[in-house]
């Protein structure tokens, strides 16, 4: 019961820190790191955008495999296919084309200028802008979500070699996905084989506690490899991001008798929304910022701007938990706040839905 229990809470905790990730990830302007300038405080932004939080999306993608596979919903197609309907397809279909419909109508409608084209002029960029069918969506955080979509059309092939050939199946994930034979299936390569990852985790029952012995070698090893990323301006970080889930998750180890990582958790409710939503927000404060750029030190901006979008974000959440929790919580794939019960007492809402 304790190792499930800590198990649980460090799900919860790397969802709400690694979304945070992703959030500061695609705070603008994006700088490749070949052109990453000598200053500290380049070398700093580089460490996190181009390195350290480029972990976070396999993090959750492994995640995600372990929850589903532990739960054994591949073996139910129909039963997998309308839950990831309503927990995957909606809330990328809502969030995505309500951005789309609403930069439409202020670049074509209001004649807007968004500082760049997000309005495709062509059929086949309309069709990608809005379902991602073989580049990304208008909402481009929700890659994600797309590339989880087809990762649940093959995990009932993912689930059949986890039981009954996992280490060659491991090799034809890798074989495949790592040298891109799928095309356009998935947008990230490295995706089907932390996917595949964390569902052999799941499948072959590993001690997911057994390396927190280990926690801080990991993070330094972590560390130590992001720092190379940046020094070596290494641009290809597959094997960082296919590395990532193992160092971090036991260097979560140490968060988790903390006062930091019990909120860490508490916050994980808030983590979906804050993802699918947070795109739009920065821009947002991004078109604030340039007419302000020569009094306000974009430090200043890069640093106020995440944590900014994440606060409005979670403050966005409660009010619509209140206001109309039924309809938000069918769009961001979670069960609304039950009603105080009958000795008046609140009952727990519950949290983010779950990836299973």
């Amino acid at each position: 019961m304790q190792y499930e229990d800590e198990v649980r809470k460090r799900i919860s905790m790397l969802r709400f820190l690694m979304i945070f990730g992703v959030v500061l990830l695609h705070t603008p302007p994006f700088v490749p790191i070949k052109e990453v300038g000598g200053g500290s405080f380049d070398l700093i932004k580089s460490f996190f955008q181009n390195a350290a939080f480029r972990t976070t999306v396999p993090v959750l993608t492994c995640i995600s495999g372990y929850l589903l596979f532990r739960s054994m919903l591949d073996l139910k197609p129909g039963k997998l296919a309308l839950k990831k309907f309503c927990t995957i397809v909606v809330p990328f279909l809502f969030f995505n084309l309500l951005l789309l419909g609403a930069a439409d109508l202020l670049e074509n409608g209001l004649h807007m200028s968004l500082g760049e084209e997000m309005v495709p002029d062509d059929a086949r960029g309309w069709a990608n802008a809005a379902f991602g069918l073989t580049d990304s969506p208008i909402n481009y955080p929700l890659n994600f979500l797309r590339d989880l979509i087809m990762l649940m059309l093959v995990a009932p092939l993912f689930g059949w070699m986890l039981r009954h050939c996992p280490w060659l199946g491991l090799g034809a994930v890798l074989l495949v996905f790592m040298n891109n034979l799928d095309g356009r299936f998935l947008l990230r390569d490295v995706m089907a084989p932390v996917f595949y990852l964390g569902g052999l985790a799941a499948v072959r029952r590993w001690n997911l506690c057994a390396l927190d012995r280990y926690a801080l070698p990991c993070l330094a090893l972590f560390v130590g490899l992001c720092v190379a990323v940046v020094a070596f301006r290494v641009a290809n970080t597959n094997y960082l991001r296919m590395a990532g889930p193992f160092l971090i998750w036991p260097a979560a180890a140490l968060l988790s008798s903390t006062a930091i990582g019990t909120w860490l958790a508490r916050m994980s409710k808030y983590s979906f929304f804050v993802f699918v939503a947070h795109a739009p927000v920065l821009m947002a404060t991004w078109i604030v910022y340039r007419p302000l750029a020569k009094a306000v030190p974009y430090p200043v901006y890069w640093l106020l701007a995440p944590v900014l979008t994440t606060a409005v974000l979670v403050v966005a959440y409660r009010l619509a938990m209140r206001i109309a929790p039924n309809a938000f919580s069918a769009v961001i794939a979670t069960a609304p706040p039950r009603r105080p019960g009958a000795d008046g007492v609140p009952l727990a809402a519950p949290g983010l839905a779950k990836a299973e």
